[in-house]
């Protein structure tokens, strides 16, 4: 119990002197758990609350003793990595958010964060993976579909870029740029009469789009396109 309270008081006074209604919901939150230290749905709100805050550092802190009463939540592994990652403290964000899909093999939002975090860290076949994993358990979250596009581009390869490219445009045929990217996969195979087609409906989607406008100038150039 006196544990619990020397932590809340430490954490409390990290709290700016000027947000009031931070410290006023912290509050009634310290007030529970000075009660019932062991109570997991109140540290895991206060732990939220600071994160929404943009108090990263305190609430990884805080979600580690939510941690201790539920070890196998993947919930809050997810969020201890999602907060390493806003940090951009990688290995550690990696490590949490593995540590949440051993748990939950099938938790789209881990293995999202997974696929960035991989990325940035430039081991791009783990990036891949866990977008399409992503892609495997949550088909309705679209923007993986962008960055598989990317790494196969970068990767050189081409025919799986436009699979994926073909698939996205089928639910967002506005996005200017799944256009341009089909348009560079479709350069990649030496189709350019596509190519040209792909950086036309880039350019219409987004006529301040430079890129296309050149790409296309540069194609249009050849006779017979």
């Amino acid at each position: 119990m006196k544990i619990a309270q020397t932590f809340l008081t430490g954490v409390l006074a990290q709290i700016p002197p000027g947000n009031k209604k931070l410290k006023s919901l912290a509050m009634d939150l310290e007030k529970r758990l000075k009660k019932n230290p062991g109570d997991f749905w109140s540290w895991d709100s206060l732990a939220n609350l600071y994160f929404s805050k943009g108090l990263i550092l305190q609430s990884i802190d805080i979600y580690r003793k939510a941690l201790k009463i539920k070890p196998d939540l993947a919930v809050v592994h997810l969020r201890i990595g999602i907060a390493y990652y806003r940090l951009a403290r990688l290995d550690e964000a990696i490590r949490e958010l593995e540590a949440a899909i051993k748990i939950d093999p099938d938790l789209a939002m881990a293995h999202y964060y997974l696929g960035f975090a991989y990325y940035h860290k430039g081991h791009a076949d783990q990036s891949l993976h866990h977008f399409q994993r992503v892609k495997e358990t949550s088909p309705e979250t679209r923007i993986v579909y962008y960055h598989m596009a990317e790494d196969y581009l970068q990767r050189r390869r081409f025919q799986d870029a436009v699979d994926v490219l073909e698939k996205l445009l089928k639910t967002s045929p506005s996005s200017a740029t799944a256009w341009y990217k089909l348009g560079q996969a479709y350069l990649g195979l030496y189709r350019n009469m596509e190519a040209a087609k792909a950086f036309r409906e880039a350019f219409k989607h987004n006529p301040k789009d430079k890129r296309s406008k050149n790409m296309l100038e540069m194609l249009t150039d050849v006779p017979g396109i």
